[in-house]
């Protein structure tokens, strides 16, 4: 009742756009209700709801959380007054590695493979770093940021991760004929 007196003509929301690139991601959003004249409604009511539920998610007290991939919009309501703020949820559906078998010779320089991730829309995603792993670190080793650096005769796979996107790369290192 308190809130039916408390004039609110427009709604500001912080933060005013929200960008979740990971799923445990959250954010606590704030509905400041506000009066022409700049009074605050401190008392008002605020219901949270967000336009597709398939994208994110929002509880009664403001904390929205990504659900899947995609764009959306978290709305705060007070009576017919209400306030939208963009939400995007950018997601790593998959992981392309180029080439998908990679023959090195024993000894040779590292070499870097070609990794794009790419959402589930098919867009490339360019601002994550892959994460690299060899399963036999005797045949192969991953050095600076993300070379593959032969060593000794044989086959391995290499893991590469993109948040939780996986791929993978045959690595073949072949033995150095001249070496003696």
């Amino acid at each position: 009742l308190v809130a039916a007196c408390e004039r609110i003509d427009y709604i500001e929301l912080a933060p005013p756009e929200v960008l979740f690139k990971q799923p445990n991601n959250q954010i606590w959003l704030e509905a400041k209700c506000m009066a022409r004249n700049g009074t605050r409604a401190v008392r008002a009511r605020v219901d949270w709801s967000v336009a597709d539920r398939t994208v994110a998610q929002v509880d009664e007290k403001g904390r929205l959380t990504p659900a899947g991939d995609g764009e959306t919009e978290v709305i705060a309501r007070v009576g017919d007054v209400e306030a939208r703020a963009p939400v995007q949820v950018i997601y790593v559906d998959r992981v392309e590695i180029e080439p998908k078998v990679l023959r090195l010779k024993e000894g040779a320089e590292a070499v870097k493979v070609s990794i794009k991730a790419f959402r589930k829309n098919g867009k490339l995603i360019t601002d994550r770093s892959p994460t690299l792993s060899a399963a036999d670190k005797n045949i192969a080793q991953i050095v600076g940021e993300g070379a593959i650096l032969p060593l000794d005769p044989g086959s391995t796979t290499v893991d590469v991760q993109v948040d939780g996107a996986h791929a993978s790369v045959e690595v073949i290192v072949e033995p150095d004929k001249q070496k003696k």
